[in-house]
């Protein structure tokens, strides 16, 4: 039965194409509480009827017909929606599914006098649906509570009152107001107020954050504390949020290779079973005199038992449930198919400056030499020289030094400032003219600098073209990327390297601090895209990982390009297959875990459906459990069924010892 588009936000089910498994629960959405009770419903009044046949069948001062009556009530309840898809799925060319196999197994005992086991093929494959359907519903829980942090209205300041308008109509540059347990609806930058922030659905991270004036706020974040004012930087469609509400809408339509094997599968798998069960029926009554009523009840067992449905169903689930399990984890798949993939990855590969590193530049050493401070140790005088030349400056350098020794220069008198690019800066600061930059820029100048020995971004000062000393500032590895790059060497990742743009000397200091096999550096985007390839070319299976504009072309060409989310450019967002919702290497390790345990999950399915059917099959053919030959089927239909969606769950928790 093709099921249309719901209607609903909950259900993001599409219609179903007649070539694939198609049944009443086949479709990904949620039971409603009043579909629920249906079902219980019909399932109770079809066991009832059928207990009711059964117990009449067997006191001889009740006429025969009664029985029959009940068991036709019981069969027409759970039977009659099954038959009627069949009958839809012949006339649209969808002839061998799961609805067609049961009507014929369940019509046919009823044709040889087996009532109460065509009522109960009919029952125990109803039980199995709603079964599957529940499951179904607890394997997008986790996903789902990613779709509630959608909001209705939210609150912003207009000509200084506070109106309720829906995010969609909030544009860059407003003031967003979120009061304390709100939910914060648009990315954008604290301007008033202080609290903690729940980043979890978007991180995984229980402790919350605590940000103030100046820090940036993600939308589908919740504020526990306070009211804060947020000027918007992202309208709705761009924000955050609604990024992640697409990615996980569209990630079910990226179907993996095994999906799509099953698929092929089950086309060719159900006509060759169906063609053995009618063999069943035919050849040994016509050709070796047996009973035609004792075969055409195993041949129907034998269709009972073929129905392909714990692979179709158990198959995307698993893919579906693993998905769950990297979303509660902070970390966007954006379809099956790169879950398969980051699991036959062997190598990893690396930017070096926010993704290795934090991408913020901290001090690390200063030194005068022919500076007017009054205390050589603190060298306040050489530091409030440079951060006054550097205060007009946009560079991510200049940033830092501002925001280490700004204060400093508050009383500094800055006139003339001057950028030389790719050097650095000049300016007069309180009548005097300094230089402050790279050796570039010294060796414009003329000054006789002392090149420093120390690894890091150097800033050399010169007053006039007389040197006056040199601060080193360095780009410090991320607390926990040590961990994770031990962890993913744990698990089997042969190769670990880093692409970067940055100083051979700098590039060696933190691969060897990281830990990592080897790297690259004085790359622009480009040769990091060609060391990528050079990579490849062993057959490696490669996943890269970066943030920035110039990563994403790597991310592109990798086959599986992850982006560091909190602090990563549009750019490499949109070009990457994984998003991690933080700026941690840590979560890297625990999608391969996830990626990993799907896969086994789904191959144990696939060995499991396949053994059990052709065993039970063996047998029903060989008469050797003659007596409950529909029985011991159904439970290779629908049991083995449940089996293989139960297994397929687990894929939704993935242990820290997994």
């Amino acid at each position: 039965m093709s099921h249309n588009h719901c209607s609903n936000n909950e259900c993001s089910c599409e219609q179903h194409n007649h070539e694939e498994h198609s049944h009443s629960c086949s479709c990904e959405h949620e039971h409603s509480e009043e579909s629920k009770k249906e079902t219980i419903l019909k399932i109770a009044m079809s066991a009832f009827f059928l207990a009711a046949g059964y117990i009449t069948g067997e006191i001889e001062a009740v006429p025969n017909f009664v029985s029959l009556i009940c068991f036709g009530i019981s069969y027409i309840v759970c039977g009659f929606g099954i038959v009627k898809e069949a009958i839809e799925g012949i006339i649209h060319g969808d002839i061998f599914n799961e609805n067609f196999l049961m009507s014929i197994a369940s019509i046919g005992a009823f044709a040889i006098g087996e009532h109460s086991e065509g009522c109960m093929v009919m029952l125990l494959f109803n039980i199995g649906e709603f079964l599957q359907g529940m499951a179904l519903s607890k394997s997008r829980a986790s996903i789902r509570s990613m779709l509630e942090n959608k909001s209705n209205t939210a609150c912003v300041e207009r000509n200084g009152k506070i109106t309720e308008v829906s995010p969609e109509d909030i544009k860059i540059g407003e003031t967003l107001v979120v009061k304390a347990g709100d939910k914060i609806d648009l990315d954008g930058v604290i301007t008033q107020g202080n609290a903690e922030v729940d980043m979890s659905a978007l991180t995984g991270e229980s402790i919350p954050a605590s940000l103030g004036v100046g820090d940036e706020v993600l939308s589908g974040s919740v504020n526990l504390d306070g009211t804060l004012k947020i000027r918007v930087t992202k309208e709705y469609s761009e924000s955050t949020v609604s990024k992640i509400l697409s990615m996980l809408e569209n990630a079910q339509e990226k179907k993996s290779h095994a999906e799509h094997f099953i698929t092929r599968f089950a086309r060719v798998y159900t006509p060759i079973v169906c063609l053995i069960a009618l063999l069943i029926i035919v050849v040994p009554p016509l050709f070796f005199n047996g009973e035609w009523k004792d075969w055409l009840y195993r041949g129907l067992s034998a269709l009972v038992v073929s129905c392909p449905c714990a692979l179709v169903i158990s198959t995307p689930l698993g893919f579906f449930s693993g998905l769950g399990a990297c979303s509660s984890e902070g970390i966007l798949v954006k379809g099956s198919n790169y879950l398969e993939a980051l699991a036959k990855c062997d190598t990893g590969v690396f930017d070096k400056t926010g993704t290795i590193t934090g991408g913020k530049f901290e001090f690390v050493k200063c030194e005068c030499h022919n500076c007017k401070c009054a205390n050589k140790k603190e060298h306040r005088e050489l530091l409030r020289i440079i951060a006054a030349c550097e205060k007009y400056s946009t560079h991510p350098i200049a940033k830092s030094v501002n925001l280490a020794f700004g204060q400093w220069a508050d009383d500094a008198v800055v006139e003339n400032a001057k950028t030389y690019a790719g050097m650095g800066v000049s300016a007069e600061v309180d009548g005097v003219l300094y230089y402050v930059g790279n050796e570039k820029l010294m060796q414009k100048i003329g000054a006789d600098y002392i090149p420093t020995k120390e690894i890091g971004t150097v800033i050399y000062a010169a007053e006039g073209s007389r040197f006056i000393g040199d601060i080193v500032f360095a780009d410090i590895i991320k607390e926990d990327s040590k961990d994770a790059i031990r962890s993913m060497k744990k698990l089997g990742i042969k190769k670990m390297i880093m692409l970067t743009g940055d100083k051979e000397e700098i590039a060696a200091d933190i691969s060897k601090k990281a830990g990592l096999s080897g790297y690259y550096a004085k790359l622009l985007p480009q040769d990091k895209l060609s060391r990528l390839e050079d990579i490849k070319k062993d057959g490696s299976r490669v996943f890269y990982t970066g943030d920035g504009i110039n990563d994403a072309p790597v991310l592109a060409g990798a086959d599986v390009g992850i982006a560091m989310g909190a602090i990563g450019s549009d750019a490499a967002i949109e070009a990457s297959d994984m998003v991690i919702m933080g700026d941690s290497l840590t979560k890297i390790p625990r999608a391969i875990k996830i990626a990993r345990k799907t896969m086994k999950i789904i191959h144990e399915n696939i060995y499991f459906s396949l053994g059990i059917k052709i065993l039970i099959l063996i047998l029903v053919a060989l008469g050797i459990f003659e007596e409950n030959a529909m029985w011991l089927a159904v439970f290779g239909d629908v049991g083995v069924c449940l089996i293989a969606i139960a297994n397929s769950l687990r894929a939704l928790r993935v242990s820290k010892k997994d």
